[in-house]
């Protein structure tokens, strides 16, 4: 693959959100029963984004393999070396003004994690998002190999640290505080 060009999100916005809900209605009536939700970088507002829109499927374990067939018939698989029990990807280039990645989970599982919970950090830590957003900045023009290695490495730190902030928070006598006292 080429050298990956970053920009802001705000420049596709409208286009991305529009391909996502064209998307969300493919994949509703293949699968009627998952949740389908917008995560990857066009879905944070202020977010530096390569420019494609990515979107999670939701199911129960039962329907897994099911569904996995389902997305065949729309979408071409993608990295199936990644692929896992509980995750399959697939990806969709020229049917949409942007490219699509969609990532099929398990709901629940371990793979179901990965995204929805960075998505959220983003939005919720301006500092985090200006973080994320320079170092894609730092890596614009940049091979892909390069590029994904980079910010996967950073979303694997964001996560080891949103897994530790959970378990804290879990932990027996630990007070969880939201709002003012």
């Amino acid at each position: 693959m080429g050298p990956v060009w970053v920009r802001p999100e705000v420049e596709i916005r409208d286009a991305a959100r529009a391909v996502f809900e064209e998307h969300r209605r493919r994949i509703g009536e293949e699968l009627p029963d998952a949740e389908v939700e917008h995560v990857g970088a066009t879905a944070v507002p202020g977010a530096w984004t390569k420019g494609d829109v990515d979107l999670l499927v939701r199911v129960d374990p039962e329907r897994f393999g099911a569904a996995v067939v389902s997305l065949q018939r729309l979408y071409a698989v993608h990295q199936p070396g990644n692929w896992t029990p509980t995750l399959a990807s697939f990806n969709a280039v020229g049917t949409s003004d942007l490219p699509v990645g969609v990532q099929l989970v398990v709901a629940g599982s371990a793979d179901d994690a990965l995204f929805g919970p960075f998505r959220d950090a983003l939005i919720a830590n301006p500092a985090l998002l200006a973080e994320y957003n320079a170092l894609k900045r730092s890596h614009d023009g940049e091979a892909y190999q390069t590029y994904t290695a980079v910010k996967g490495a950073f979303v694997e730190g964001v996560r080891g640290q949103l897994a530790t902030a959970g378990a804290q928070a879990a932990e027996p006598g630990r007070a969880c505080h939201t709002g003012s006292q």
